[in-house]
């Protein structure tokens, strides 16, 4: 009899789990529409993490996430977790729009602060990003036809049922706008329903603060205690082995140069200074290949830096500072980011810079720095004051950021800096 009972008490809780997964199913065509299994069934991308082999936007994480709908603004950013979090819900959608994207035309400013105010999905990549290669990354139709980078990317509601992609050129700084086959009522306002106001505005809504910023600068209640870090170079003799290994080269043929040792790979060479600095040049090409594109060659520098600078970099994660093309191919940087702040490594900020050339990685440099949280936190002035204590008004507004400072020390400081 007992035996039984277990029996019937087994069948009730498979019956409930049933249930359950039927309801999921049920809530996630009502959220994202069943035109397509992305539909059905939201992709969860991973967060940015050192060493993702299967997460290829793991460096196109956005820095900040924008929320906008009828109960106000959610905005995050300096909060790695958080924006993440956003964005493995809301970056299909982003996918989808620049997968389905129509002819572009420029916007005024006034529109697109007004499109900005509508409700929407505001993506703030933090570098310049380019359109072609991340709608082949979040969506599974591929590229997108649109040329260009932009670090500000924008999902709002248009005209009746339209959602429109919006954008900021990178390197101009133009303004565009474009029709996408996505509907408001279907797609945009399930997923932007949930979220509550916050209190996030940009300067350009606030008349003390628009006389000194940028604009689009956001404006964040979570901007005044970074967490501080300790900082070092973890290239020691001891790891060297892992980070040949990581590079596809041997330690038998090497020679000692100013500042470490040279690993020659054929007519390739690999030079591992003692500093961190890492340095390679091809003689013909063909170790590293890198697929068609912007989105090929953005993978290809990547996935090695992944693997050559991630193990070592602790808590930071990388991010893509830029892509540009070059006449005879692409040159793609990366930096370095803790907790959604970007680290200013020495003057030029980057940790990573790859040449690609003829389908290839041809020349590349690594900065190799490892990051530790000290349990401290940075006590920061509220962004309206740091402002304040920016130069007279001038025609160029600033941007006040949150950077994470590193000149070789042993720490990585938070500070506001201003950017043009």
């Amino acid at each position: 009899m007992r035996n039984a009972e277990r029996w019937i008490e087994w069948g009730k809780d498979l019956l409930i789990a049933l249930l359950a997964l039927s309801a999921a199913l049920l809530l996630s065509v009502l959220l994202f529409g069943s035109g397509s299994l992305s539909g059905l069934v939201p992709r969860q991308e991973p967060a940015a993490s050192t060493g993702g082999e299967d997460a290829p936007i793991a460096a196109t994480m956005p820095a900040a996430l924008v929320v906008t709908n009828g109960e106000g603004r959610y905005g995050v950013q300096y909060d790695q977790t958080r924006t993440d979090e956003l964005f493995a819900r809301m970056g299909p959608l982003l996918g989808d729009a620049l997968a389905s994207a129509g002819p572009s035309q420029d916007i005024s400013r006034t529109e697109w602060q007004r499109s900005l105010s509508a409700p929407g999905l505001y993506f703030d990549f933090g570098g310049a990003v380019p359109l072609s290669a991340l709608g082949a990354w979040l969506s599974e139709a591929g590229e997108c036809a649109l040329a260009g980078s932009a670090r500000r990317v924008l999902l709002c509601a248009g005209e009746e049922d339209q959602v429109l992609l919006c954008w900021q050129d990178a390197d101009t700084g133009l303004l565009y706008r474009c029709g996408t086959a996505l509907s408001r009522s279907l797609h945009l306002e399930p997923i932007i329903g949930d979220c509550q106001d916050n209190g996030a505005y940009f300067a350009y809504e606030d008349e003390t603060l628009a006389a000194y910023l940028q604009p689009y600068t956001l404006i964040t209640e979570e901007e005044r205690t970074p967490p501080e870090y300790s900082a070092a170079n973890p290239l020691t003799q001891a790891n060297v082995p892992a980070l040949l290994s990581a590079l596809s080269f041997s330690g038998q043929n090497h020679t000692q140069v100013s500042g470490g040792e040279a690993y020659l790979d054929g007519g390739d060479r690999l030079e591992v200074e003692s500093s961190g600095a890492v340095t390679y040049r091809a003689s013909q090409g063909g170790k590293y290949p890198a697929g068609p594109g912007a989105a090929g060659a953005i993978e290809a520098a990547r996935a090695l830096a992944e693997k050559a600078v991630g193990p070592f970099c602790g808590e930071a994660t990388l991010y893509l500072i830029s892509a540009r093309q070059e006449e005879d191919g692409f040159e793609v940087s990366f930096g370095y980011r803790l907790n959604g702040s970007a680290v200013q490594l020495y003057q030029e900020g980057w940790c990573a810079s790859f040449l690609i050339r003829e389908g290839c990685i041809t020349d590349f440099t690594l900065r190799l720095r490892s990051y530790t949280a000290n349990g401290e936190t940075a006590m920061l002035l509220p962004i309206d004051r740091a402002a304040a204590l920016l130069p007279e008004l001038t025609e160029e507004r600033m941007e006040l950021l949150i950077l994470h400072l590193d000149g070789g020390g042993d720490a990585a400081m938070p500070r506001w800096v201003a950017e043009t």
